[in-house]
């Protein structure tokens, strides 16, 4: 009853300091609001003053100088110094220039518009840009202004000559004598000053600037194709009416949420129109997870006193009620933490490979792995899977055992998931595990890590090896080591380099990994099982070798608890076997064109595809789609593998046997993989969309398999049909 008692105050006491708890949280959370409102009405009001500051510099500039421009139209010649002077000591001018209609000076042609140019090492360059080469009283600039036939902003635009995208102040010129309208005056800014000049610093890290017109165009946003890209989004959340927005308290801002369409983070827009003309808008972006940071770990510190301070007095209690159930809880206590560390052994182990055999339907491989934790949970880890006809494989062992190193071993784990989605470099994502290990690891912990990438057709592995045991390697009756650079284990370095290896796998052979749990694994007399053990096992009791993955590792199983015998399990031990033999088939057609990287060469291309597959008999309709399919993926080589105005050669084999028909595109440009294209997301609207990858896509979709390879210099694309012929 006392004990009840005693649980009933702890409850109480709990409630109440949490219910305060979040009544202090939230209310400076309020006030953090209103802080942040403040705070970026005051950015944007600084931002906007210094970008009109700048816009306002230029039109005074222009019209100091119209009068001047007027005064010399009967020598135009003269007219370039007076352009350079005006953009020579403002770096925010990219170009000025006086376009005049077509005719004016009969001695310069139709067309004649001066213009001095700011170049990219911020010299002064003096140009006539009109000619045949560019007509331009057919743009928007020109036409706008000789229309209204007043001064103002136009833009932003892309321009046709300097390939820039600009905004100008431009004035009509009028003749002094007729008042006729003869010319465009106008001076141009380059939008990436206006973006540089609002993105050179912020609050928070991650926050940046925006500047749009007065209907929601973008006029200029930070650099970078993520920032590019988010700034997109932030425009179509300004500009999308079905979004909730509300105004800031003094209504002087106008404020929207967000999510980030990339990571999800939760963000706030804050945007306000320039007053007076251009009458544009300018907006920032704040993400909530720096705003309210601190204020969120403030609180996690509170709850974690607050617990502390429970724990003491729930102590307190207990020791001042404890009586004869003492021994009862603690064996129920113990029954509870058995039957956690039993579900997180079933959830460890569900993480891991557990369908034997994985691939029945192949006949070219054979797997099979075994993990046997020396308690309840463990630190090693092996997995494998297949993708583009090539089979990613990796065994580790985290340093320590027991809980800590599960959980490492399960970070690990997702890892090498994750970065294996897309990647096909085993150094590259030995980088980007070892780059996120080492981060925060205040605890030392490091794990030993072999990455493998065995392309199936082929039999050529490419692997990196961070400090791991060397694979073994079974073949025609002899044991042989994988050979490896002893490169540094993960999570001990941040700027550790590793290599890529290559290694031909013969047909036939088994390649065997293993963690230092079966080479150390100690019988009772404290003896290790050793290496040499391992190799005599594999190369069979009479020197018969093992083909058999799963056999392979059962034997090694028996044979290492048969030496350890009841000696207590010291280390975790987990081994993998790869039996490798790949299928060759008599091809029944082979033929072969080769073209330039010219798209002009397409349909000669299509035309020879055609008649191939009408030889096969194919139906027209998968016909088709092959086509369909070859197409977009030499145009893509087209597009990729040559630098502009280079020349090179593409070569096309189409194979067939019985079971497959195999396109290889074959090519010598720079390496390029589209199969590390990160697929396109055919949910999101065209506007919304970033530029590539539906063609990849669509090659994915209508072939069974897709394969890419690097080979002397070559790009090797294999495309693979599985039919019936």
């Amino acid at each position: 009853m006392k004990k009840r008692g005693g649980l009933v105050i702890v409850i109480i006491a709990a409630v109440a300091l949490e219910l305060l708890s979040a009544y202090q949280y939230y209310t400076m959370r309020d006030l953090l609001e209103k802080q942040l409102q403040g705070r970026a009405q005051t950015e944007l009001t600084l931002k906007a003053v210094i970008t009109k500051r700048a816009l306002e510099n230029t039109e005074r500039s222009l019209k100091s100088h119209i009068r001047e421009i007027r005064s010399n139209l009967s020598t135009p010649d003269s007219l370039s110094d007076i352009l350079t002077w005006i953009v020579r000591f403002h770096p925010s001018r990219r170009g000025a220039g006086v376009s005049f209609k077509p005719g004016y000076y009969k001695q310069k042609g139709r067309l004649f518009e001066p213009y001095a140019l700011r170049t990219d090492t911020d010299a002064i360059k003096a140009i006539e840009i009109g000619g045949s080469g560019f007509d331009y009283t057919r743009d928007g600039f020109y036409k706008d202004i000789m229309q209204r036939k007043s001064p103002g902003w136009v833009g932003p635009y892309d321009d046709k000559y300097l390939y820039q995208r600009l905004v100008s102040y431009a004035e009509p010129i009028t003749e002094e004598h007729t008042g006729d309208t003869v010319a465009v005056f106008g001076v141009d800014i380059d939008t990436r000053f206006l973006a540089e000049t609002l993105n050179n610093h912020h609050l928070y890290p991650s926050s940046f600037t925006i500047l749009l017109t007065e209907d929601g165009k973008l006029i200029a946003a930070p650099k970078g194709a993520a920032r590019e890209r988010m700034a997109d989004y932030v425009m179509h959340v300004i500009n999308d009416s079905t979004v909730e927005k509300k105004r800031s308290d003094n209504g002087h801002v106008t404020i929207a949420g967000f999510n980030d369409p990339d990571d999800g983070d939760l963000g706030h827009v804050f945007y306000a129109n320039f007053r007076g003309q251009p009458h544009w808008q300018i907006a920032t972006v704040y993400y909530d997870h720096e705003v309210y940071g601190a204020l969120r770990q403030l609180r996690l510190n509170m709850l974690m006193v607050m617990a502390v301070a429970f724990a003491v007095l729930g102590i307190i209690i207990y020791r001042f009620v404890r009586n004869s159930q003492r021994l009862q809880q603690s064996m129920l206590k113990q029954e509870r933490i058995e039957g956690e560390l039993q579900v997180a052994r079933d959830i460890q182990a569900k993480m891991l490979p557990a369908t034997w055999p994985p691939y029945p339907d192949r006949k070219d491989l054979d797997i099979y792995g075994l993990l046997e934790p020396a308690r309840e949970v463990g630190g090693d880890l092996f997995d494998f899977f297949i993708r583009d006809e090539k089979l990613f494989f990796c065994i580790g062992d985290v340093s320590g055992k027991g809980v800590p190193a599960a959980m490492v071993m399960a970070v690990t784990h997702s890892l090498f998931r994750s970065h294996t989605v897309h990647g096909n470099n085993p150094a590259h994502i030995m980088h980007l595990l070892n780059e996120t290990l080492c981060q925060g690891n205040d605890t030392n912990m490091f794990v030993t890590f072999f990455v493998g990438v065995l392309n199936l057709p082929t039999g050529r592995l490419r692997y990196c090896d961070a400090g791991h045991d060397k694979p073994l390697m079974v073949s025609e009756g002899r044991v042989s080591t994988l050979e490896a650079k002893a490169n540094l284990p993960l999570g001990v370095f941040s700027d550790t380099r590793y290599d890529t290896e290559e290694y031909i796998v013969p047909a036939g052979c088994t390649l065997f990994l293993y963690t230092d749990g079966l080479t150390e694994a100690k019988n009772g007399s404290r003896q290790q099982f050793r290496l040499q053990r391992v190799v005599e096992q594999l190369a069979g009791s009479q020197g018969q070798p093992q083909t058999d993955a799963t056999q392979t590792v059962k034997d090694m199983e028996q044979a290492v608890h048969d030496f350890v015998g009841k000696a207590e399990q010291s280390d975790d031990l987990t081994m993998l076997a790869i039996h490798y033999t790949p299928q060759q088939q008599q091809n029944v057609l082979e033929e072969q064109l080769v073209i330039t990287n010219d798209v002009h060469q397409v349909p000669e291309m299509n035309q020879f595809v055609r008649a191939v597959l009408e030889r096969l008999h194919i139906d027209e309709a998968l016909a088709k789609k092959l086509r369909l399919a070859v197409e977009e993926a030499v145009v893509n080589v087209m597009e990729y593998a040559y630098a502009p105005g280079v020349e090179g050669t593409i070569t096309l084999t189409i194979a067939a046997d019985e079971k497959q028909l195999r396109f290889v595109i074959t090519d010598s440009g720079i390496p390029f993989d589209p199969t590390e294209s990160v697929k396109a997301d055919t949910t999101l609207s065209a506007e919304d969309r970033p530029i590539g990858g539906l063609g990849i896509l669509l090659v994915r979709e209508l072939m069974d398999t897709i394969n890419y390879e690097r080979i002397d210099g070559m790009n090797i694309l294999t495309l693979t049909k599985n039919i019936a012929l």
